[in-house]
């Protein structure tokens, strides 16, 4: 997709155009995921006196491009602005320039992201990661890495015991108790998994908590 950033307006030049033709009004932010959380999710409010007159939602990851590596929470405050603004009818005359800028700059950099992520996903899975025992669904492209990274080619599989507990996901099967864990990124939801009756592993080896 081609596109200029030239041609999109940053949230500040929408959001002092607002304040310049609503002197009274009020932006309002909300934290609508949990505080600390990778993944942020903030909703805006424009107000007019006692009247919410347009919402915007914004999501932005965090460490997923060069701004959000710091300040992925204030990205997506200004992100979650800039849909209200537009939501309000202030971006402009130009309905195919409805995103700001800092939107756009996200999908800009969208996919150099995904070719990396992809590079590395298969760069881990051409270095023989398996696991010993069950394996309980796809392997995380976060382990994956990780285990290339710490020399770690067989691990086991936790994520059926893990739910509501600090164990690592996942355990390196050599180095006894000092054996390498890996635990997920932070803000990651414990993972489902479908209640099974089998002994964990196919060859009677327990994990080594």
């Amino acid at each position: 997709m081609a596109f200029n950033l030239d041609d999109y307006e940053p949230v500040a030049v929408r959001h002092s155009r607002w304040l310049e033709q609503h002197p009274n009004g009020r932006t309002i932010t909300h934290m609508v995921s949990q505080p600390g959380a990778d993944i942020c999710v903030i909703r805006a409010e424009l107000w007019l006196e006692d009247v919410c007159i347009a919402t915007g939602y914004a999501e932005e990851v965090r460490g997923a491009g060069n701004v959000n590596r710091t300040s992925h929470v204030e990205n997506c405050e200004t992100s979650a602005v800039g849909r209200a603004l537009a939501n309000a009818g202030m971006a402009g005359t130009d309905v195919n320039k409805r995103p700001s800028r800092e939107e756009m700059m996200k999908v800009q950099n969208t996919a150099p992201k995904m070719r990396i992520t992809q590079a590395s996903s298969a760069m881990a899975t051409a270095n023989g990661i398996r696991v010993r025992g069950t394996q309980w669904g796809d392997l995380p492209e976060w382990l994956l890495i990780a285990a290339v990274e710490a020399g770690v080619s067989e691990v086991y599989d936790n994520r059926d015991q893990v739910a509501g507990t600090k164990r690592p996901w996942f355990k390196a099967t050599t180095g006894g108790k000092d054996a390498k864990a890996f635990w997920p990124p932070k803000g990651t939801p414990d993972p489902v998994i479908a209640t099974s009756e089998d002994d964990y592993g196919d060859d009677g080896l327990e994990e080594p908590f």
